[in-house]
């Protein structure tokens, strides 16, 4: 699986790519007089420069100064050799222009772009080749070329839809009724007023997806990608709200670090929003209440997080928590908290019900051990005070080990 930072500098070359696509049709087309009768040179010089197939279905139109505006129908853009017989990108309608005096000396400023019933399908085979590599040609860059300004004032996309497909794993990821919205995006500039929304789709996810929106009012993010700083951002993922800020380095190991604070959010109806069957309870309502305040760290495959505020229901929790990295990690906690009524949590007693199981694989990725403090506790009529459980998780289960006390 390639790394957050090679992953960014593919996002920023297919960006990259499909501008200079855009903008190569309109450098055939200014010369023109009906951009509609040229339509099949247009589309001989993008496969020329590309290797791919290239479509304009629907009809072309251009406007002149102070901006050189090119607004296109139905396109499609195909996939190189070697990939599925599908375009690799796919529009309904688009809009760029280019400001005709930054032109006559090199630059390049790029009026807002739009795109609307955008398609993308994005595939990384097993051996590593992607079909968005090779966009730009194959032809290497020249050194001595004079390097241009480049500025666009902002990216509108409308309605669109992008899948990713990485077959060695093997994984699919769409994101459906994709809206994105920028700033302006300019070199050594942060990146503002960013927002992207849609519905995520995932093995296990039910067939709509699960809508998400993110809001983030600045990023800045280093020429060379190995920076990232996120002032802020809010989250909406299903019923789930956060806001927090990241930043760190991107090279290996991947080192970040940041802050989180939540919403009061159903963790049941979230479980159920990706698929994952939730916990019986005695009480059915138990964990229907979940916050969690968290600064928190990542340093190459190694997590912390610290301080840990958190309520489950009507118990509040303080404490830490510290996975190691490596093959086979085991994830150490402490959780002090205040009151608990426990028999709202242990699985219902009825016979006829099925137990609920984690899969190995899960049980694998959550190994943990710790220890949880409770001032005080209550199953049925019984009350405990100062009780401290010692728990561990893994292939066997959630269970606690023996020769165990409790204060009273």
């Amino acid at each position: 699986m390639p790394s957050l930072k090679t992953a960014l500098k593919w996002i920023s070359w297919v960006l990259a790519g499909l501008t200079v696509l855009v903008l190569l049709t309109i450098a055939v087309v200014v010369l023109m007089v009906d951009p509609n009768s040229f339509k099949s040179r247009i589309e001989s010089t993008v496969r020329d420069a590309t290797g791919r197939e290239f479509t304009l279905v629907g009809d072309i139109d251009l406007k002149f100064f102070p901006w050189l505006a090119l607004r296109t129908g139905e396109g499609r853009f195909g996939n190189p050799a070697g990939f599925p017989d599908e375009p690799m990108a796919s529009w309904r309608n688009a809009q760029l222009g280019v400001k005709l005096v930054p032109l006559l000396s090199g630059d390049l400023e790029v009026d807002r772009i739009r795109l609307e019933g955008a398609n993308v399908r994005l595939t990384l085979k097993a051996d590593g080749t992607a079909n968005w590599q090779g966009i730009t040609g194959n032809e290497p860059a020249d050194p001595n070329a004079k390097s241009r300004h480049l500025t666009i004032n902002g990216v509108d996309l409308k309605d669109s839809r992008i899948t990713f497909v990485d077959e060695g794993t093997p994984r699919r990821i769409a994101v459906t009724a994709l809206d994105l919205t920028t700033g302006d995006i300019a070199p050594d500039e942060p990146f503002t007023d960013t927002e992207i929304a849609g519905n995520l789709h995932m093995d296990g996810f039910p067939e709509a997806g699960v809508p998400f929106r993110l809001e983030v009012p600045k990023v800045v993010l280093s020429e060379d990608y190995s920076q990232l700083d996120v002032g802020e951002y809010q989250l909406q993922f299903g019923a789930f709200e956060g806001k927090g800020n990241i930043g760190g380095s991107l090279d290996e190991p991947l080192t970040l670090k940041g802050a989180i604070d939540t919403n009061a959010f159903d963790l049941r109806a979230l479980l159920a929003s990706v698929g994952i069957e939730p916990p019986k309870t005695t009480d059915p309502k138990a964990l229907g209440k979940v916050e969690l305040a968290a600064s928190w760290r990542f340093d190459g495959g190694a997590m912390e997080v610290d301080p840990l505020a958190l309520t489950v229901d009507d118990t509040r929790f303080t404490g830490k928590f510290a996975r190691g990295a490596g093959e086979d990690p085991v994830g150490d906690f402490t959780l002090r908290g205040d009151t608990m009524n426990i028999g709202r949590y242990i699985p219902p007693t009825d016979p006829a019900s099925e137990p609920f199981v984690l899969p190995a694989a899960a049980l694998k990725a959550l190994k943990f051990r710790g220890v949880l403090e409770l001032e005080q506790a209550t199953y049925d009529d019984i009350v405990m005070k100062g009780v401290t459980l010692r728990l561990v998780l893994d292939e066997q289960g959630l269970r606690s080990p023996p020769a165990q006390a409790a204060k009273s």
